[in-house]
This record gives C-alpha cells, sequence and structure tokens, in this order.
C-alpha cells in the first residue's frame, strides 16, 4: 500500500483529496490537476478551480486510518502522550495494536515502538496503516506479550488488553526505572483487578483517570455545549516502575 504524498484542499469547498502518487496527473470533480503543481503549495486545475497543496502531517491522515476493531481515541491518546513524556529517544511496546492508532501516534514521537498483537486480523490492519502513514519506526510482532515481552529498557509500555495484569511480572523486567505503565480498560471491576495484582511489583500506580470530552458550538450570537458529548471510553491507569 502506498503512502499519502500530499493533501489537496478545495478553496471553495474545504474538500480534502489524498495524493499517492506524484508521477501522474490528478483527477478531481473540480478538474484535473497536473502533475508538475503536485510539488507546489498551490495549484489550479484546468476548470479554473483553486487548491491549496500541503505534505501531510499526522493529523491530516488519521480519518483515513483502516479500520477494524475498537481503538482507543484521540482524546486518551493525548492524555498519555503528555503524562508519560515520552520524547524522540523513548522506546515503547504497546499491546493489543487494534488498527494502530496507539502505536501509529506513539511513533510519530518516539525513537522505537514494537507493537504486539496476536489476532491474524488486527495484526494484517496495523500492517496497512503503518504502510499508509509511511511509518519507519514500528515492528510489530504476532505474539502473545502475556508469554513475555523480548525488549527491554524501556521508557514506556502501553496495554490494551483483557487481563493487562498477567503482563505486570514482564513489564518489570523491560520497563527501565522510571519507566512508565500505562493500562487502557472499559471497566472498574478490571481496574480493581489490576490494582490489587500491582501491591507486591515494582509496579506503582500513580492515578486513574478517565477523561470526558466536550465540544461547543460557537457561531455569531450562539454559544454553547453541543446536544452530545464523548463520554466514557475506559479508564487510564498511569503506573510507574520506581523500584
Amino acid at each position: 500500500m502506498q503512502s499519502i504524498k500530499r493533501i489537496i484542499i478545495h478553496k471553495k469547498t474545504g474538500k480534502r483529496f489524498l495524493v499517492k502518487d506524484l508521477t501522474d496527473n490528478f483527477h478531481t470533480q473540480f478538474g484535473m490537476i497536473k502533475k508538475a503543481q503536485l510539488k507546489n503549495n498551490s495549484a489550479t486545475s484546468e476548470k479554473g478551480h483553486d487548491f491549496i497543496i500541503l505534505k501531510p502531517i499526522f493529523s491530516d491522515l488519521w480519518d483515513n486510518l483502516n479500520r477494524g476493531p475498537q481503538s482507543i481515541i484521540q482524546k486518551d491518546i493525548g492524555l498519555i502522550l503528555a503524562k508519560t513524556g515520552i520524547n524522540k529517544e523513548s522506546k515503547v511496546v504497546d499491546a493489543g495494536g487494534g488498527i494502530g492508532a496507539l502505536s501509529l501516534s506513539l511513533a510519530n514521537i518516539c525513537k522505537e515502538v514494537t507493537v504486539y498483537e496476536i489476532n491474524p486480523e488486527h495484526y494484517k490492519i496495523v500492517q496497512k496503516n503503518i504502510s499508509l502513514l509511511g511509518a519507519k519506526n514500528i515492528t510489530v510482532r504476532q505474539e502473545n506479550i502475556y508469554d513475555n515481552i523480548k525488549e527491554k529498557d524501556l521508557d514506556l509500555i502501553t496495554l490494551d488488553l483483557p487481563e493487562p495484569w498477567q503482563v505486570i511480572e514482564h513489564a518489570e523486567k523491560s520497563l527501565k526505572t522510571g519507566g512508565h505503565l500505562v493500562i487502557y480498560l472499559p471497566n472498574l471491576t478490571q481496574v480493581q483487578t489490576f490494582l490489587n495484582a500491582t501491591r507486591k511489583s515494582q509496579i506503582n500506580p500513580l492515578e486513574t483517570i478517565e477523561l470526558i470530552e466536550r465540544k461547543w458550538k460557537i457561531t455569531d450570537k450562539i454559544m454553547r455545549p453541543e446536544f452530545q458529548m464523548l463520554g466514557h471510553t475506559g479508564f487510564l491507569i498511569f503506573c510507574r516502575k520506581l523500584k
């Protein structure tokens, strides 16, 4: 699968087009854009329509990820990035890769990311999305993280799994001192089971957070919250290896 090379935005309507091939003319309902223009910042089609042309950044490509299993969403991903302080030198393991939403968000910042995804269908989707975004610093293992974590000296491990308590012993061996372990769980029974399992370990739970998102409608004299809000998606448990 080709990665996306350019984002073309129609100036009048805001309609977006994704370009994967810069070696051929690009056709839209607003007319053809010649290939020579695709490397510019703007273009005009043969029908006289004007476009802005951008090199895509990660947020431009998010909505075009191949979909599959329910995945952790942006509001929760953002909190993980902020709370763990990962950076361009960080080494990360993400387990329960799903469609790769979190893995790719981590790879956009970190030095290297390893994904553990045992489900064959999900494994294929992760691979497709890595190719779509052109990520070069992700390794995908079709292995069960409940059995082992091969990577060592990690800065962060993220787990979106039904029984994350089965990974605690492996996380103790693979995280560097001060490294973070973040757990994503849908219900409180799982949260309690995990927290109980950490009591005799080197993993120190710091806080459990549920993040709620509410958009606002602000147009002319109207200023009110939207009627629908993004409520419970999951609980995030932030932990750290401190022993």
